[in-house]
């Protein structure tokens, strides 16, 4: 791979991370540790608020950036990067974040 196509795909991932904290941010990290704390996937219950034009849109985004190589887990570690305070919420949980991901598959799938 070029040093222009990484660069590109590096690019991407932080501008798909920085999308999701800007949502993040606006349901709140108290909300969001409290729905990780029951079990509830984060990523579910932002899709599952998200209008029908809002959730084609994502899917439209999210299936472009994967088009590129660019993976859910690469977006999260990125994600936690710029949110350091995510990290125990995705990261500390056994197999959260990977549920997470396959919450976000299956919704490009439907």
């Amino acid at each position: 791979m070029s040093f222009m196509a990484r660069s590109a795909k590096h690019f991407l991932v932080i501008k798909a991370a920085r999308l999701f904290r800007k949502e993040l941010e606006k349901a709140g990290l108290d909300n969001l540790k409290t729905l990780a704390e029951a079990g509830i996937s984060i990523v579910g219950t932002y899709l599952d608020g998200s209008s029908p034009s809002e959730k084609a849109q994502i899917k439209r985004d999210l299936s472009g950036l994967l088009q590129m190589g660019v993976t859910p887990d690469m977006v999260f570690e990125e994600l936690i990067r710029q949110m350091p305070k995510l990290a125990p919420i995705i990261g500390g949980r056994e197999g959260y974040k990977k549920t997470e991901v396959e919450k976000l598959l299956s919704f490009l799938k439907e």
